[in-house]
């Protein structure tokens, strides 16, 4: 019983298996993936901090008593022998100090959003990368069952003709050894398949199985599609959150250096009190104001630090916006080969080479070809499928890439 219990508990934590296209998949990551998730409590707390900074500042209010009388030697005194004097002030900020801090608020706010923003552009495209990497691996595995199937096949049969000494032993050892070369790199290219699928699961927050769906239809709609580099730049300079961060933090960076002159410009604050046995009469009451004088403090250091800031921020738009537009050239370079290079191999590598590889098989088996002839057409055939794979994966990465310079959605 315990061991059958033990079983079916194994058999509970199989993993299941998805199939997804990417799309199906990025909806499954915008629902599941932690680190979007957490980046949204920075939006929150931008969002507490721009409330925060409308609030003004509390009231402070005081009381004051006699502890002890000296001249008649009395702890906590009563009566007309005890003063009791109450006080109350509030600070009054001056100068636009408060309307500069608000503003910096939504600021604050508005580069939280654009964090997200990018975040999201990055795990999409890492999103992407994995996808297709995992394809392109699941694809490449596929293809070495199918080869070392059929070898295994011709390696049973010409056992049984070796031992009737009607193959020579140096055939089959010939086919062992292609046998034991395609089942190395098999091998090779599952862990990179297992890591692969653990990147795309950590992306979209599943342990299940992914099992890619991308065929020849889907990378034709991605050569399909045709660009121009104004068109992308434009796109780009218009919504790459990057770039909007670096502007907003230029408009930080002038908001900031008006606080700072502000902040040279001091506040006032109201007082009023009573005391019940006054500096000059009994039951006083008492109205001030005070304001600090700048003599020493003008906060002189602080609004050159936000002056150097300010133009910190600005090359760095500069340099930002260089960075933009290096990226869309390289970008729109990279796929439009892509779509050229997948155009050029798919008439090149097409059912016919499968039609090929079946006489191939066929013919060896019946005698028509030499293991030479068949050893090197089995290696180039093998070698010609995992190069139509690679281009179909290289064209939907230069697609992703597209889509992540732009900042927008093209595929």
């Amino acid at each position: 019983m315990a061991v059958m219990l033990c079983g079916s508990g194994i058999m509970a934590q199989a993993p299941q298996t998805l199939n997804l296209t990417v799309k199906q998949a990025e909806e499954l990551f915008f629902k599941n993936n932690f680190m979007l998730l957490a980046q949204q409590y920075n939006i929150d707390k931008s969002a507490a901090a721009e409330i925060q900074s409308k609030v003004y500042p509390n009231p402070e209010v005081s009381a004051d008593i006699i502890a002890y009388q000296g001249q008649d030697k009395l702890y906590f005194p009563s009566g007309n022998k005890n003063n009791l004097a109450v006080g109350l002030e509030q600070l009054i900020i001056i100068g636009g100090k408060r309307k500069a801090q608000i503003e910096l608020a939504k600021l604050d706010k508005k580069m939280a959003e654009a964090e997200l923003t990018d975040l999201t552009r990055n795990l999409q495209l890492q999103l992407w990368q994995s996808f297709y990497t995992l394809h392109n691996q699941q694809k490449i595995i596929e293809k070495y069952n199918k080869l070392l199937s059929k070898l295994s096949d011709l390696i049973s049969s010409y056992e049984v003709q070796v031992a009737k000494n009607n193959v020579a032993l140096k055939d089959l050892v010939r086919l062992k050894s292609v046998y034991v070369k395609i089942n190395n790199d098999k091998s090779e290219e599952t862990q990179t398949l297992i890591d692969a699928q653990q990147k795309l699961n950590l992306l979209l927050g599943t342990a299940a199985t992914i099992s890619t769906v991308y065929d020849s239809a889907d990378a034709g709609s991605f050569a399909a599609k045709t660009f121009l580099y104004d068109d992308i730049l434009n796109k780009s300079l218009q919504n790459r959150p990057d770039l909007n961060q670096a502007k907003l933090a230029t408009e930080s960076a002038r908001v900031n250096l008006s606080l700072q002159r502000r902040q040279a410009i001091p506040d006032v604050t109201l007082r009023g009190g009573y005391n019940q046995q006054g500096d000059a009469f009994n039951n006083q009451y008492n109205v001030g104001l005070a304001i600090p004088l700048p003599v020493f403090d003008r906060n002189r250091g602080n609004i050159q630090a936000a002056k150097v800031q300010q133009l910190e921020s600005q090359k760095n738009v500069e340099y930002k916006q260089l960075e933009v537009q290096n990226d869309v050239l390289a970008a729109y370079q990279n796929f439009t080969r892509s779509v050229d290079e997948y155009k050029r191999i798919n008439k090149l590598i097409n059912q016919d080479f499968d039609a090929v590889f079946n006489g191939i098989n066929t013919n060896f088996q019946k005698g028509n070809v030499s293991m030479i002839e068949f050893a090197d057409f089995f290696e180039a055939y093998n070698e010609a499928q995992t190069e139509v794979e690679r281009v179909k994966q290289q064209l939907a990465l230069a697609a992703a890439q597209i889509n992540y310079v732009t900042g927008t959605n093209n595929f």
